[in-house]
């Protein structure tokens, strides 16, 4: 376990039907921060011209304020993009160290 190790990325596009919804996209995974202080935020990267397209996101850690016990600890992330209309089919999450890609699955 490093910091920065990106693991267990998953990503679907919600099409659940109903008034004002719309498609959206969220991937979902954990990231090894070097403390239990640390924030995790994951944003929008663009798309990789490949063919397919892949859809990147990038997680950065910010340090938190104070005194913290230096224990490599696993953080969640969860990002969300809305009216998702994308043709990407693959997600490539990565951080500065470690990427990991998953296949972009659709709930109903």
């Amino acid at each position: 376990m490093d910091v920065g190790d990106v693991k267990e990325v998953a990503a679907w596009v919600d099409l659940m039907p109903g008034p004002g919804r719309t498609p959206t996209l969220h991937v979902t995974g954990t990231v090894t921060v070097p403390t239990p202080c640390h924030e995790v935020m994951a944003e929008f990267a663009g798309i990789e011209t490949s063919e397919p397209p892949v859809y990147l996101v990038e997680v950065t850690l910010r340090e938190g304020a104070g005194p913290c016990p230096q224990v490599l600890t696993d953080m969640k992330f969860h990002y969300i993009e809305r009216s998702y209309a994308g043709a990407a089919r693959t997600v490539r999450v990565f951080s500065g160290s470690d990427s990991e890609m998953a296949k972009i699955g659709e709930a109903h």
